[in-house]
């Protein structure tokens, strides 16, 4: 097994993504021939109920974590919510998951997205492409 820091994590809702104050969290992969990954993220208390709800639902959820550099794209995982148990004044959240089996094309999706929605070029078009490459938006296909 391989554990990795876990940066940045949120959830797809139809078209949109819920984000979230992660105050710490991991992402195990457990190497099996299930390909299984585990999250564990430690958030606000105030999401409970919205996990809980998740959990007795059984679906699987779509996750973006972003992992060990908040510099890093999102991995895309298919997740259910195993536990969720709250601690004082915030959550864990543990995530059984698969990784989404898809060859990482963000930027140039991104790229791609900037331009067909702004007219930009050269220096303005390269600080929206940074400045987006670290705000992770869901790029509409």
């Amino acid at each position: 097994m391989k554990t990795f820091k876990l940066m940045k994590i949120q959830i797809v809702e139809d078209e949109h993504i819920r984000n979230f104050n992660l105050h710490d969290g991991l992402i195990i992969n457990k190497e099996d021939e299930h390909q299984t990954w585990i999250l564990e993220a430690f958030l606000d208390g105030t999401e409970t109920e919205y996990f809980q709800r998740l959990q007795q639902s059984d679906d699987d959820i779509e996750v973006l974590a972003v992992i060990s550099n908040e510099k890093n794209d999102p991995a895309g995982l298919f997740a259910t919510v195993h536990e969720v148990k709250p601690i004082d004044d915030k959550v864990s959240v543990l995530f059984t998951a698969h990784m989404r089996n898809q060859r990482n094309e963000y930027a140039e999706e991104l790229l791609a997205y900037i331009l067909e929605q702004k007219e930009m070029a050269g220096d303005e078009l390269l600080a929206e492409f940074k400045h987006q490459m670290k705000e992770k938006p869901r790029i509409k296909k």
